[in-house]
């Protein structure tokens, strides 16, 4: 079952890169070149490195328990852009930006720290890794959230979606992390990889559709200014 797991994300990531690049060809404005562009890569990352999995590229034992270490390489590639799409669309500064991109890589390289550890050090490791998201999390919520609404008065509720959205899917991955073998071990292997799936898929080409949506209800509120054209480093 570990393989069909992992064939799906491949697949799925697969044709979510394809859509995104053909949709980035085709774009109508720079402004959704750059929001297809970012989702084109955050899918194909994670579809080549799905495919290093399924060849158990990064796959070891650790304490008897199999481990896919290749998972952590996805994840510290392709979360910072997810970021950066976020970022682009709330027309985030520069610092703040900075910030939560740091905020991110330390939680998965301590995520990752976690996961090689041998117990109960492990755990101690995960914690400082959730302590990492729970700073990302302020500042979503805080800081991104407050530019994103001064830059687009009429359209809170569109950013209120995207941040619900993406901190249910990322708040899911310590959960899975925490009762997996890697913690309490109530579940096996090839439901762990099951979960961590389906939140790859969701996190990364369902995800990339919401972005889209959001871009397009920027739009029709005509809030999207020609001074919203310029990249995020301009702020």
């Amino acid at each position: 079952m570990t393989q069909f797991w992992l064939w799906l994300g491949c697949i799925s990531m697969t044709l979510g890169a394809i859509f995104f690049g053909f949709g980035a060809d085709r774009a109508r404005s720079e402004r959704w070149q750059i929001v297809y562009m970012l989702n084109f890569f955050i899918n194909a990352i994670a579809a080549a490195l799905y495919l290093a999995m399924i060849f158990k590229l990064g796959f070891t034992y650790i304490e008897d328990r199999p481990s896919y270490l290749t998972r952590y390489a996805t994840w510290t590639f392709s979360t910072p852009l997810t970021i950066v799409l976020l970022s682009y669309l709330g027309r985030t500064r520069i610092p703040i930006v900075a910030s939560m991109i740091g905020a991110d890589i330390y939680m998965i390289v301590t995520g990752f720290v976690a996961t090689i550890s041998p117990k109960p050090i492990s755990i101690i490791w995960y914690f400082v890794s959730c302590g990492a998201y729970l700073g990302l999390a302020y500042l979503l919520l805080k800081q991104y959230r407050q530019q994103a609404e001064q830059a687009y008065p009429r359209s809170k509720k569109v950013f209120y979606r995207l941040l619900t959205i993406h901190l249910i899917l990322w708040t899911a991955y310590p959960i899975v992390w925490i009762i997996a073998g890697t913690g309490l071990n109530w579940i096996d292997s090839p439901t762990e990889t099951a979960c961590y799936t389906l939140l790859d898929v969701a996190a990364k080409v369902g995800f990339g559709f919401l972005a889209l949506n959001s871009l397009n209800q920027l739009e029709q509120a005509e809030e999207v200014s020609p001074m919203s054209q310029k990249r995020i480093a301009t702020h």
